[in-house]
């Protein structure tokens, strides 16, 4: 009886051999009866500094040359889905650490089943996953100057970050006039002039007179908020979005600046970060 069970046991161990998982190199790695490749990247918690920035580098380089269809594997994707995360990875390098690793996951299992849809999909949503709550703006560190056309909407676009604090100024000397005959005037308005009374005004707030330099800010929520300006004037930006300018007028098309010595005013405009 004894004798029987040991027979037993070693013909059921016999008959479930032990399967082993199949072991891959750094580097790009066979998978599959396709011809397909996946880029298996190294351990970067063992690396130091610079070799692990070297293997940012080569990852990045790798998963860029299959995803864009150099590698002839038969696996591909749409220029700007590539692109964009690209994009993202080149703005934090450390990304490719998981992105890396992901992706070889993604491709081994693609290359084994033959299906690539749960791969392309995966990358399709990288970009948004990898800079979900991030500024697409880059930030306002600088002064951007351009001239202000009293005939013309908003204009002058730049895109803003939350928290940013833009500072919005133009020239003082430069004078303009939005009715016919009427009084010159800088960015500052109509000093004669209140809150417009009429619509066609795109800023009838406190504040708004006519002919005064306005800003509009749009942001990523679609949230839209329109402020008088004047010569100078900060705001500080409640979300990402984008900021522009015009004069506070109802009719642009009869706006005319002054001719001084046959030389035309023109309002300079300036954002730049607030001190």
């Amino acid at each position: 009886m004894i004798v029987f069970v040991a027979w037993t046991l070693s013909q059921s161990a016999e008959a479930k051999p032990k399967v082993v998982a199949p072991t891959y190199a750094v580097g790009w790695n066979a998978i599959g009866a396709a011809g397909g490749q996946c880029y298996l990247p190294p351990d970067y918690a063992t690396m130091g500094p610079g070799d692990r920035r070297i293997a940012w580098n080569s990852a990045r380089n790798a998963m860029m040359e299959q995803w864009t269809g150099q590698k002839g594997d038969g696996f591909t994707v749409e220029p700007q889905v590539s692109e964009a995360v690209e994009t993202a990875l080149l703005a934090k390098p450390e990304r490719v650490e998981q992105v890396s690793k992901d992706n070889f996951e993604k491709c081994k299992a693609a290359f084994q089943s033959g299906g690539m849809s749960a791969w392309t999909g995966w990358l399709s949503g990288l970009n948004a996953q990898l800079t979900a709550g991030e500024c697409p703006n880059p930030p306002l560190d600088y002064t951007l100057y351009d001239y202000l056309s009293i005939n013309s909407g908003w204009q002058i676009p730049a895109g803003v970050c939350k928290g940013d604090r833009v500072l919005i100024t133009a020239s003082e000397a430069d004078y303009y006039q939005i009715v016919p005959n009427g009084t010159w005037i800088n960015a500052s308005g109509d000093p004669a002039g209140g809150k417009p009374t009429t619509s066609g005004f795109p800023c009838d707030v406190e504040g708004c007179k006519p002919g005064i330099l306005t800003m509009k800010f749009v942001g990523a929520s679609g949230t839209t908020v329109v402020v008088p300006v004047g010569l100078r004037s900060e705001f500080l930006v409640p979300e990402h979005g984008r900021i522009s300018v015009m004069i506070n007028d109802d009719n642009l098309s009869d706006n005319k600046y002054k001719v001084e010595s046959r030389l035309e005013h023109h309002t300079q405009i300036e954002y730049g970060p607030a001190k």
